[in-house]
């Protein structure tokens, strides 16, 4: 059984961009904290069996701790969790199983289905090697033979809308979607960010398979702070986006607008949801204002807070969204546009190309 296992990161490497899944054996707590791409977590233990046995382990050692798992998993317990695992194998044979150090809980589980008749693969090193590499492949991307190309442009310029656009004919990498946040004060989602890990090895695995690509050109990636909500940019992926040349997208700032409340509001459940959701999302937004308010300034931030409060009147009154654009506007042209012209400002970068956006998407799309 052993031959089967995965040994090389050649191998893991090309199971990962292969899109294979992998069942890890972790416990629930452990597993919230950071997991493999393509990962499902069936567990071996629950958070309680696992801190039982982690107990006995401290109290009485190895052996006895080994004992003690087995008789906490047994019977009816054992049964159920060899099932979920042969089914899910039997949905997805190409899985993998592994565990934090591919060791003694992957192998109870191979051996296990290996009881019941099924043969599947361990990773030899287990989460710990993996995730190791591919913490290496974001902090050494600096070093690989590929140059990026930045989108940037103001807020609301569609920046996010062109590189979408683009996916099937450049090599895009996308930040603000393994972050599962626009990059913005008010750009969270409901179903909230990733744990930090996750991020990362979804950007690893994302910038891995880029680099196999045949296609030898630059790749697209987004102007985005070191921070994209919560999820924070490896450094040398940072350093690397911050030299790089830009593309500008220029647009007015009443197309900005617009492009904004399409997202922020025609796109979300206060045209799409409950009322009870769009209540949710309007706090939300008022609570992001909040915390921009020493930044934006106090009677600036009162006035916007104002707009706000009005089309969340209106709203309840009239189901009309189209008083969002005023606040929407006010933001973009006191808080949105300084700290973006700041910022450009103090980098001096390469403008390889500026224009509206339609302009840069036909420019990238013949270079």
């Amino acid at each position: 059984m052993s031959s089967m296992n995965l040994r090389s990161l050649l191998e893991v490497k090309s199971h990962l961009l292969a899109g294979h899944p992998i069942i890890d054996v972790r416990a629930p707590i452990e597993f919230a904290t950071g997991s493999l791409p393509g990962s499902i977590n069936l567990p071996i233990m629950n958070n309680e069996e696992r801190a039982e046995v982690g107990t006995v382990y401290k109290q009485q050692g190895q052996e006895k701790a080994i004992l003690r798992g087995h008789s906490l998993v047994s019977g009816s317990v054992k049964e159920l969790r060899v099932k979920a695992w042969a089914d899910f194998i039997q949905q997805h044979p190409e899985a993998i199983v592994t565990c934090f150090r591919g060791g003694l809980r992957s192998k109870i589980t191979q051996q296990w289905l290996a009881d019941a008749g099924v043969l599947v693969p361990r990773i030899e090193g287990g989460y710990k090697k993996i995730r190791q590499y591919l913490m290496d492949a974001t902090l050494n991307f600096s070093n690989l033979p590929r140059e990026l190309i930045v989108i940037s442009g103001a807020t609301g310029s569609g920046k996010t809308l062109l590189l979408r656009s683009l996916e099937t004919e450049r090599l895009v990498c996308d930040l603000e979607k393994f972050a599962n946040h626009r990059g913005s004060a008010f750009g969270g989602y409901k179903a909230g960010q990733p744990p930090q890990i996750n991020f990362e090895n979804q950007l690893a695995l994302s910038l891995l398979r880029l680099q196999e690509s045949s296609d030898k050109r630059a790749i697209l990636i987004e102007d985005e702070s070191r921070l994209i909500g919560r999820s924070v940019q490896p450094p040398s992926l940072f350093d690397h986006l911050r030299r790089s040349p830009l593309v500008l997208i220029e647009e007015p700032l009443s197309s900005r607008v617009q492009v904004t409340f399409d997202d922020y509001i025609l796109a979300s459940p206060i045209a799409n949801g409950s009322e009870a959701e769009a209540m949710e999302l309007f706090a939300s937004y008022k609570g992001s204002l909040e915390r921009i308010t020493k930044k934006l300034g106090g009677l600036r931030a009162k006035e916007v807070m104002g707009d706000l409060m009005q089309s969340e009147k209106t709203y309840l009154e009239h189901r009309d969204f189209e008083a969002n654009k005023v606040w929407i506007e006010k933001l973009l042209d006191w808080y949105y546009d300084p700290m973006y012209l700041g910022s450009l400002q103090s980098r001096s970068p390469v403008i390889l190309f500026r224009g509206s956006r339609e302009q840069c998407l036909q420019y990238l799309l013949s270079n």
